[in-house]
């Protein structure tokens, strides 16, 4: 990553790490850009990285995970993204291959690498040291099927109602968290649904009391807050 890249990456990155540190967060979840425009869906960049940006995008991590834990003692969790250029499952298995475990671990957002055709069951089984952080959300197969004939934004999909409220959706998240108990270690997440634009609380609340119950009976050992 050149000198000028490094610093448009870092400026922003580093006002999140000053305050998450400050808050004593451990965790800062870094998301890639998008290849493509959200809401036009004109491409800025090509969809595919060549070798030698693949070397810059990994190797830039590696520097950033180590910036983040020697000045602010944070973990980095690396968020694949629909519409960037680590969505599908070959694309995060080659970003975890060319990175330092020890620097970058992976946020698995459960409905982002659905959106991409990965599989968070394998992911986990395959890379179970690389798991670090969870986003625990669903995606409807129906109308990914139509984002896909459609070539659709993440942004357009999103207003099609390609995130669902569990259990409806895939991946199964109790097979989910199944696989993420047997790592016997405590693993943070989030849960969430992407909804938006969203005019009243009363949308969400109701599907929040629902996800939480549902949540709780899919461990033995999950604790949802």
């Amino acid at each position: 990553m050149a000198g000028g890249q490094w610093q448009e990456a870092w400026e922003p990155a580093r006002k999140v790490a000053e305050l998450t540190a400050a808050m004593g967060g451990e965790h800062i979840v870094v998301i890639p850009a998008m290849w493509r425009d959200d809401v036009t869906g004109q491409a800025l960049e090509n969809e595919h990285l060549s070798t030698e940006q693949w070397n810059a995008l990994c190797t830039g991590h590696d520097r950033l995970g180590k910036v983040l834990r020697e000045e602010f003692g944070l973990q980095q969790q690396f968020h694949s993204h629909a519409d960037s250029h680590v969505c599908g499952q070959p694309d995060i298995e080659t970003f975890l291959d060319r990175t330092d475990p020890e620097l970058v671990t992976l946020c698995l957002d459960t409905g982002h690498a659905e959106y991409g055709g990965a599989s968070s069951v394998d992911l986990i089984r395959k890379h179970p040291e690389r798991i670090g952080y969870l986003h625990l959300k669903q995606i409807d197969p129906v109308i990914l099927e139509r984002v896909r004939r459609e070539n659709l934004t993440w942004a357009a999909a999103n207003l099609a109602g390609v995130m669902v409220e569990p259990p409806a959706g895939l991946p199964d998240l109790a097979e989910v968290i199944t696989e993420v108990e047997k790592l016997d270690r405590p693993i943070f997440g989030i849960v969430e649904q992407d909804m938006y634009p969203v005019s009243s609380f009363d949308v969400p609340l109701p599907i929040a009391a629902r996800t939480r119950s549902y949540l709780l009976g899919c461990g033995s050992r999950t604790r949802v807050r």
